[in-house]
């Protein structure tokens, strides 16, 4: 399902790849337990490029395609490829964008506001709660960053496939 993420701009883009390659260089990219040995830098090429001039849905489908998923998981249970590279693309997509937009905020003494961009099957009351709310950028910023190996840690913006996001304000 599509974001609709409104400030995906060249500089939110230039700032969700700075904030890729500090996570990379620190080893605290997301990895999926789902991904074979190995293809760690294909995941990181297939991330980059949709940073710079794809979205969430680019990357989804990257992924899918990429061949970095196995073919069972370690109970042995068959891996839906288009499942996991939806929850992984997804998930670091939305992440990345997000620390991007609370840099900027930061940068630019602006608010950020919490609205949905993604249209759920179910919306969830504690989710739909937080639209309109206004967190701290720099308390989100550090939220998601402390968080980048353990997202389902984070819930200022709902849980996780909330549909949420944030924008300049």
């Amino acid at each position: 399902m599509h974001f609709e993420l409104v400030d995906l701009d060249a500089p939110t883009r230039a700032l969700m790849l700075e904030e890729f390659e500090s996570d990379a260089q620190r080893d605290r990219v997301l990895r999926s337990r789902r991904a074979r040995p190995g293809t760690e830098a294909v995941y990181y090429d297939l991330q980059r490029a949709a940073f710079r001039e794809g979205d969430a849905d680019s990357l989804r489908q990257t992924l899918a395609a990429s061949g970095i998923f196995a073919e069972r998981q370690s109970d042995g249970k068959t891996v839906n490829v288009d499942d996991a590279a939806a929850a992984l693309g997804d998930g670091q997509f939305i992440a990345y964008y997000t620390r991007a937009i609370c840099r900027r905020a930061l940068d630019e003494g602006r608010e950020i506001e919490i609205y949905r961009g993604q249209e759920t099957a179910v919306h969830r009351p504690e989710s739909d709660a937080l639209i309109g709310s206004r967190p701290d950028p720099a308390a989100l910023l550090t939220e998601f960053r402390d968080a980048s190996l353990e997202p389902w840690k984070i819930a200022t913006l709902g849980k996780v496939n909330s549909g949420l996001a944030i924008k300049l304000v």
